[in-house]
């Protein structure tokens, strides 16, 4: 008799641990599946503010770009302007010069020399201008160069979060 009771005891218990294995073997695999994609939440949020973050960054960096384009430009169109001024100014004097040679009386060679002078004071100025627009323009470059490696960067960083967001997306439906 106490055999039998053993037994059943014995049998009692082991079908209690059989049972309560395979109850904790689901619990346990969902309790995983549920860490798993509160990790994958938590990593595509954390991918998701940078990449929000990167693309405020590189918007504002897209307007210093675009200022710097323009700033360049205009000290090109200011340059070319002058240039034009230079050639127009030097063309004037060769006529004067012309007309210096040719003039008949003191009067008038006196009035076309101050008329030479003036011109070749004008064309000193824009002498003086083109060299100070030469610096800004090579200022601006160096500006424009800066910003464009700088919102390169951001392009980098910002499709490489891309990719890891991909990843841990493909990662998380696995």
């Amino acid at each position: 008799m106490l055999n039998r009771i053993l037994s059943v005891t014995s049998l009692f218990l082991l079908v209690t641990v059989v049972s309560a294995a395979q109850t904790q073997s689901p619990e346990a695999e969902t309790l995983r599946q549920i860490l798993v994609e509160l990790r994958a939440i938590h990593q595509d949020l954390r991918v998701s503010a940078s990449t929000q973050f990167l693309l405020a960054e590189l918007q504002l960096q897209q307007g210093i770009v675009t200022h710097a384009m323009q700033d360049t430009d205009n000290a090109r169109t200011t340059l070319t302007g002058i240039h034009q001024d230079q050639k127009q100014i030097a063309a004037e004097v060769d006529t004067l010069q012309n007309k210096l040679d040719t003039a008949a009386n003191a009067d008038e060679r006196n009035a076309i020399s101050q008329d030479i002078e003036v011109h070749k004071s004008h064309l000193a100025g824009l002498k003086s201008a083109e060299r100070d627009w030469n610096s800004t323009l090579l200022d601006m470059q160096e500006r424009l160069r800066n910003a464009q490696n700088t919102l390169a960067d951001i392009e980098s960083k910002l499709s490489s979060t891309i990719a890891q967001r991909s990843v841990a997306s493909d990662a998380g439906k696995q």
